[in-house]
């Protein structure tokens, strides 16, 4: 009897210790060990074992075998999903298992500010640890399918995409986009316009989009534009010598700079540029086809942003000598 009794005690004591080191070894290992944020990648054909190792050798767990039996018993082990995902400080297993069973993956803010050209976005990519580079500019060129003059076909937006994605295909996003957005507004654009296609369009807000940033100001410009193309006379604007002189350019332009020869140069050819000079915003594009009305033929910059227009020259003179000289 006392023997009985003694065994039933041992046992109890056993299954106590045991159940111990479990809850202690569960405690310890339930967690994920990032101090702060950490991306980390679900290789596609991985399998629970390979995320374990990949884990552990990280450092980003205490066990990799609490880690692979908590995924089998959840199913986690045969619903892994591919892509990125975040572990954040404090993060459960269970949770970051949740994650990659559901392909919860992390996701990516990517923002094309108006104004900038192909190179200036595609360096800007290119340097996004988010994103995915691979081939050179004229490589992804090619294979979204523009053409050059690469620059103006490219829409500024703020995009989500999933983190780890290509830059080509960002800017093949960015592409369809802007195709959309001049299709709609070319069908529905002013009559008698001396455009000859969508991308005369782009062009034209590309100088309207470097002009000014002011958008009660874009009807305006693109109006002065319009009338010296109907009239013959140079456009003469000075963002497009600042885009053919590149690299070279140091401000203030200078009159030297206005005598480059190049079909940018708009102080020395007629018409428009054969390119855009920088991606435009969709106020700047609505602006180009659908210019304001009126018989204004200069403008000149105010130094506060705005501009002061012009019906003849000998005004738009005057109104030089009072923003221009006069400081």
């Amino acid at each position: 009897m006392f023997l009985r009794v003694k065994n039933k005690i041992y046992s109890r004591l056993v299954a106590l210790v045991i159940l111990l080191i479990v809850t202690s070894w569960i405690l310890v290992s339930k967690d994920m060990l990032a101090k702060n944020f950490e991306v980390f990648q679900v290789e596609s054909g991985s399998s629970i074992s390979d995320v374990a190792e990949e884990l552990s050798d990280k450092k980003l767990i205490n066990s990799r075998l609490f880690f692979k039996s908590l995924s089998k018993f959840l199913g986690a082990n045969k619903k892994l999903k591919s892509g990125y995902y975040q572990i954040s400080p404090n993060m459960s297993i269970l949770a970051f298992l949740d994650n990659i069973s559901n392909g919860s993956v992390l996701t990516t803010k990517v923002t094309l500010i108006e104004g900038k050209t192909i190179k200036y976005y595609f360096e800007q990519l290119s340097l996004d640890p988010s994103l995915e580079s691979k081939g050179s500019l004229e490589d992804v060129m090619q294979s979204i399918g523009v053409k050059a003059p690469y620059d103006g076909w490219f829409f500024p937006e703020t995009y989500n995409f999933n983190y780890g994605e290509s830059v080509e295909n960002v800017l093949r996003r960015s592409y369809k986009e802007m195709q959309q957005k001049v299709s709609d507004l070319w069908i529905n654009r002013d009559k008698g316009l001396p455009l000859k296609s969508p991308y005369d369009a782009i062009i034209l807000a590309s100088l309207i989009e470097n002009e000014t940033a002011l958008d009660n100001e874009k009807t305006l410009i693109a109006g002065v534009f319009i009338r010296r193309i109907n009239e013959g006379m140079r456009l003469q604007a000075d963002p497009t010598v600042i885009y053919a002189l590149g690299d070279t350019y140091t401000p203030p332009l200078k009159k030297a700079d206005l005598k480059i020869d190049s079909l940018y140069n708009t102080y020395r050819n007629k018409g428009l540029p054969p390119g855009a000079i920088s991606s435009v915003s969709y106020q700047s594009l609505y602006a180009a086809l659908h210019p304001e009305k009126g018989n204004d033929l200069y403008f000149v910059s105010k130094k506060d942003g705005s501009h002061a227009f012009a019906t003849s020259y000998k005004e738009h003179k005057e109104n030089i000598k009072k923003y221009l000289n006069n400081n």
